[in-house]
C-alpha cells in the first residue's frame, strides 16, 4: 500500500480490516474503506500469518465469508450492476452502507477501481476474489 496514487488507478478502496499502522492518516491513498470486504481476522490469521491453510482452502472460506456478510453482498453489488451492466437504465442505486452517499453516484464518476490492501501478491489475495465475485455477478 505503499505506492504512489497514479493517474489511471480511479477510484481506491482499501479493502483490510485494519488501516496500516505505519501511514500517518494525511497520507491515506485511498477514497473509501470498506472493511466489510476483508476477511476475518481469524481466516487471515490461518492463512497469511500462521500458514495453517492453503491458497484454495483460503479462498472457499474467504467467499463464504463473504457471502455470509449482507453488507460485503451489497457492497459486490453495487460494484457488479455497475461494472457488468453500465447504463443507468439497468442498474439499481444502493445506499452505502457506511455512510449516507449512494455508492452508485460515487462510481460512476470513475473508469477505474483499484483494490488495496496488504496482501504483496494479487494473485494469492482477497482482491483476486473480490474481482471474479464482481465480475461473475457474484456467482462465485
Amino acid at each position: 500500500m505503499k505506492e504512489q496514487i497514479g493517474n489511471s488507478d480511479g477510484l481506491r478502496i482499501l479493502i483490510a480490516r485494519y488501516r496500516p499502522r505505519y501511514l500517518p492518516k494525511d497520507k491515506e491513498n485511498w477514497d473509501h474503506w470498506w472493511k466489510d470486504l476483508a476477511p476475518s481476522r481469524e481466516l487471515w490469521r490461518a492463512y497469511i500469518k500462521d500458514k495453517k491453510i492453503d491458497w484454495p482452502e483460503y479462498k472457499k472460506r474467504y467467499i463464504q465469508e463473504i457471502k455470509n456478510n449482507p453488507e460485503a453482498v451489497q457492497l459486490l453489488q453495487i460494484l457488479s450492476s455497475y461494472i457488468n451492466n453500465n447504463d443507468d437504465g439497468n442498474i439499481q442505486k444502493y445506499n452505502n452502507i457506511q455512510g449516507q452517499e449512494k455508492m452508485y453516484d460515487i462510481i460512476q464518476e470513475y473508469n477505474t477501481i483499484t483494490f488495496l490492501c496488504h496482501c504483496k501478491d494479487e494473485k494469492y489475495c482477497h482482491r483476486s476474489i473480490i474481482k471474479e465475485m464482481i465480475l461473475s455477478g457474484l456467482e462465485e
